[in-house]
């Protein structure tokens, strides 16, 4: 696959950090050039002309096939966070005689933060944090629900959720899935698997742009019973008649929140187009390829960098996490010398290795260079030992 076909990729550089911030697609900016003539040309007739006011049902509509959904239960809406803030406390109370909420030790930070706040300020509700090895073991029928994130965003292991959701069931407990990190990088069954509700972000695989929008998944059968902590006007069963009193809107159009972003949101649609071209399931066999082989040449050529994403690739997502003491350093020689990658605590180096934009040369080339940088230990320059902003 020819990266430069469909995409728009930083000059002279490789780039591995699609598991934090996908690359801008030409569909992508396309989508975005069309939406300003039409701010242009229409202003805001274009909310009907150009059907602005449907993009989140439509965007749903779109990544529901990645995640294993029906069109109506999927809406793109607001960020991940304020999402999985609004899918939790529905979730919640559809549970109302239990005070537990479950989630694991190593769920991605900013999941902890929203249910940490949720638990603060509802006081009759406890937080559970148990290991990632435990999950099954440790739920009881004194739990009202579990959030978790599908895919580790430190090491790429895969849960598996089938096993986790039916476990969880048989116990009582409504379950919520964060799929940040595993739409548009694995096949999803979410309806197959019964899953309650799900949130996840749009940025990283599916490639949306930065601060694109999030999207939620409710299931059908929970429709009737949606409870959304924010009464959004466009939630509203009638936006328009500007009535003094809120009334939710039928299905999953209960969890919108206020006026959709436009811009990001045709960013998002421009970038979905691909991904009716591309069936996920090769999508899935490539990456697996490219991850096999970047972690087979990187064992051979440079063994003091630790694999410690999983060795069975039907556990593993979409990037490869590497661990050594001097990581941090050495991602910031690896950006210096054109390999785009990122860092996260404690001591570990994300690479993408989506086929999108990213094939067997690539990873080649970028071996040769962490070897040189190893071999001429280039990451103990100075200007690479002092944190930056954004890692």
């Amino acid at each position: 696959m020819n990266p430069h076909v469909n995409f728009i990729l930083p000059k002279n550089k490789i780039y591995m950090c699609g598991h934090s911030l996908g690359p801008m697609s030409k569909r992508a900016a396309e989508s975005v050039n069309r939406c300003l003539e039409n701010w242009a040309q229409e202003s805001v007739t274009a909310w009907n002309k150009a059907s602005w006011i449907n993009l989140p049902y439509k965007l749903g509509a779109l990544i529901a096939p990645l995640i294993g959904a029906d069109p109506k239960e999927v809406i793109v809406t607001d960020s991940t966070s304020v999402n999985l803030f609004k899918v939790l406390h529905s979730a919640l109370s559809l549970n109302p005689k239990r005070h537990i909420i479950v989630t694991e030790q190593d769920n991605f930070p900013a999941d902890l933060y929203i249910v940490q706040g949720i638990e603060h300020f509802n006081k009759n509700l406890n937080l559970r944090c148990i290991p990632s090895n435990q999950i099954i073991e440790q739920l009881t029928e004194e739990v009202a629900v579990i959030t978790l994130t599908h895919i580790n965003y430190r090491t790429s292991q895969i849960h598996d959720m089938e096993a986790i959701t039916k476990r969880a069931h048989e116990l009582g407990i409504i379950v919520v899935w964060d799929l940040s990190h595993s739409v548009g990088a694995i096949p999803l069954t979410l309806n197959n698997c019964e899953v309650d509700f799900a949130i996840g972000c749009t940025y990283k695989y599916l490639n949306g742009g930065p601060g694109a929008p999030s999207f939620i998944y409710a299931n059908k059968k929970h429709h009737k019973n949606i409870s959304c902590p924010i009464y959004g006007w466009m939630g509203h069963k009638s936006s328009f008649a500007f009535s003094k009193n809120f009334q939710p809107t039928d299905g999953i159009g209960a969890f919108l929140g206020g006026t959709p972003s436009i811009l990001s949101m045709k960013a998002l649609e421009g970038a979905l187009e691909l991904f009716s071209e591309f069936s996920i399931h090769s999508l899935r066999k490539s990456s697996i390829e490219n991850s096999n082989f970047l972690i087979d040449i990187l064992s051979k050529t440079c063994s003091e960098l630790i694999c410690i994403s999983p060795k069975c690739s039907d556990i593993r997502g979409g990037h490869v996490a590497l661990q050594h003491p001097q990581a941090y350093a050495i991602s910031r020689a690896l950006i210096d010398q054109g390999i785009v990658c990122d860092y996260r605590e404690p001591n570990v180096i994300r690479l993408c290795v989506s086929p999108l934009y990213i094939n067997h040369t690539d990873i080649e080339e970028a071996s040769f260079i962490i070897r040189n940088i190893m071999d001429n230990r280039l990451y103990e320059n100075a200007q690479f030992q002092h944190p930056i902003q954004v890692t």
